[in-house]
């Protein structure tokens, strides 16, 4: 059995259905009183899903709704949409009112704090919490809706820089290379970037290595480059600028970092912690950075990092004055004509790392620095001192007062700086070791022959300096109370009118010892001493056999 419904109903094209012409116009203009009218002229459930466009549950539901109610063709031409759908105690017509809603500012807060926390772990624990026993959302609508949450609340706000107010510095996590032109080894070089945001001038230099030595000399050269000093420095929270011993602990500027901000009188406001865009503009620098710098320098060879930051600086140079895209001329425009005439000028002096160690003085009132000696005040020995060690100073304190201050010493080890006034009263006159007047009173000291006889081998040199070891030579030989002998052959040898030499000092010394022991210890003619029998030493020398084993031919026994 079929049947044809009517040209004026909702549906426009015919579909044939076993002996059943159906003609749909589109299913999403159905409802259930369609479903039901439908029904009620015959169709089948398979029918008038297809005809209609619905679910065949949709379908079920309308024909227990009839059969429960005993509906017909003529009751059903007399109710209207809404009494239809007040048959359905599911309560579809508000259905949005019995859906939970999840907690979005929790999920957001935990998928961005909590380690390998996911969408599915949050939809497991949304379907375990309902308590009311609303409707649940699956797993594909609870993750469009959390993501619809975020693009509405999680809003970001434009800052609005200031010139000469901020700037921007962070490592680029590329790196360049450059080889060793003795070993032939590649070694890295990292790249530090600055930027200031309102104008984007950008500014990079490589260095050997990013310890804090090489952060604060990048700061000092990029001031430098700059010719001022922003009011605020921007980094993030690496090593080398804060000091950070857990989570949720205070942020802590490094000693060192916060001594260079002081010594220029700007301000370190470091970012916040996993939030990149508070320095947006150094990340977008680090990025073209890394694109229009370090990735055309990734072919080339360099044989020192001064040659590879000669390229550095050649392409941030293009980078600085290529045009913008969105706004009217380039960084380098925005920079040298507004935003440099708005940084705070250089200090006179230009700040000076410094390494500090701890030292003891030794019994020679001197400090040990990198091999080299430096001195301090003699009444410090046996104390510990610091140490406060520069580019071209080394300076010792003491109760935090410096109380000696030398150039620092390069070269060779073992260097000694020694200055007078560290030096004990007694020891000040070695300080005056090998010059005129050094060696001119040690002979003093000796005789006024042995001071003519010095001042003669002075002169006798056509360089003064050649005659202080003839003369160190020659005072040697007072020692062992031998001063008066010293001064006697020094009146010989003045009296013979020789050049003086410490051979003749030393010849005449001998002779007038061996006068005083000719005069002194000479045997008398009427009491010759007795000869003394020669002994042989070799039959007490150890040996098992006599000498006369050992003249040539042997004795006539052994033969």
């Amino acid at each position: 059995m079929g049947y044809q419904l009517p040209a004026d109903s909702l549906f426009s094209r015919e579909m044939p259905m076993g002996g059943v012409s159906i003609r749909r116009e589109e299913a999403c203009m159905a409802t259930k009183k369609d479903v039901m009218e439908l029904l009620a002229k015959g169709a089948s459930w398979n029918e008038t899903a297809q005809a209609l466009g619905c679910s065949k549950a949709t379908v079920s539901r309308c024909a227990e709704a009839m059969k429960e109610r005993g509906i017909g063709a003529e009751e059903l031409s007399r109710m209207t949409e809404a009494e239809v759908s007040a048959l359905f105690a599911d309560g579809r017509t508000k259905r949005g009112e019995e859906w939970l809603e999840p907690d979005y500012e929790r999920i957001c807060e935990q998928l961005a704090n909590v380690p390998k926390m996911t969408l599915t772990l949050q939809w497991k624990r949304y379907c375990d919490c309902n308590p009311g026993g609303k409707r649940l959302y699956g797993l594909s609508r609870f993750c469009e809706k959390v993501g619809e949450y975020i693009r509405t609340h999680e809003l970001s706000a434009r800052i609005a820089h200031e010139p000469g107010r901020t700037l921007l510095v962070d490592w680029a996590g590329l790196t360049a290379e450059w080889t060793d032109p003795v070993t032939g080894r590649r070694q890295p070089a990292y790249l530090f970037v600055a930027c200031l945001p309102y104008s984007g001038w950008i500014w990079a230099r490589l260095f050997a290595d990013m310890r804090s030595r090489s952060w604060i000399e990048a700061h000092v050269l990029c001031l430098e480059a700059m010719g001022g000093v922003p009011d605020i420095l921007v980094p993030d929270n690496c090593a080398t600028a804060t000091d950070r011993k857990g989570k949720g602990a205070p942020i802590k500027l490094n000693d060192l970092y916060l001594e260079m901000a002081q010594h220029y009188g700007c301000g370190i406001v470091p970012a916040r912690v996993r939030h990149p865009k508070d320095k947006a503009l150094a990340e977008k620098a680090v990025d073209l950075c890394e694109t229009w710098v370090l990735a055309p320098m990734s072919g080339e060879v360099f044989h020192s990092i001064a040659e590879a930051n000669a390229e550095v600086e050649r392409l941030v140079a293009q980078l600085d004055a290529r045009p913008f895209q969105q706004r009217d001329g380039s960084r380098d425009d925005a920079f040298f004509g507004e935003e440099r005439a708005a940084l705070n000028p250089l200090p006179e002096a230009r700040f000076e790392m410094y390494e500090w160690r701890r030292c003891k003085v030794s019994p020679d009132y001197h400090v040990q620095v990198d091999y080299m000696r430096y001195s301090v005040p003699w009444r410090l020995v046996g104390h510990e001192v610091d140490v406060r060690i520069g580019s071209a100073t080394v300076a010792v304190l003491e109760g935090g007062e410096v109380v000696a201050e030398h150039p620092r010493l390069s070269g060779r080890r073992g260097q000694y700086s020694t200055r007078p006034e560290d030096m004990p009263e007694r020891h000040r006159e070695a300080s005056s070791l090998w010059t005129r007047g050094y060696f001119e009173r040690r002979a003093a000291e000796v005789g006024p022959e042995a001071r003519a006889l010095i001042s003669k081998v002075l002169d006798s040199h056509p360089v003064e300096p050649q005659g202080y070891v003839p003369c160190s030579n020659i005072l040697s030989l007072a020692k062992g109370g031998r001063r008066d002998i010293l001064e006697e052959a020094c009146r010989m040898v003045n009296a013979a009118g020789a050049v003086p030499s410490y051979t003749r000092v030393r010849n005449a010394m001998s002779a007038i010892r061996a006068e005083r022991a000719e005069g002194v210890g000479a045997p008398s003619a009427a009491a010759p001493c007795a000869q003394a029998p020669m002994k042989d030493r070799a039959a007490h020398a150890g040996r098992a056999r006599g000498a006369s084993h050992y003249r040539r031919g042997g004795s006539d026994a052994e033969r």
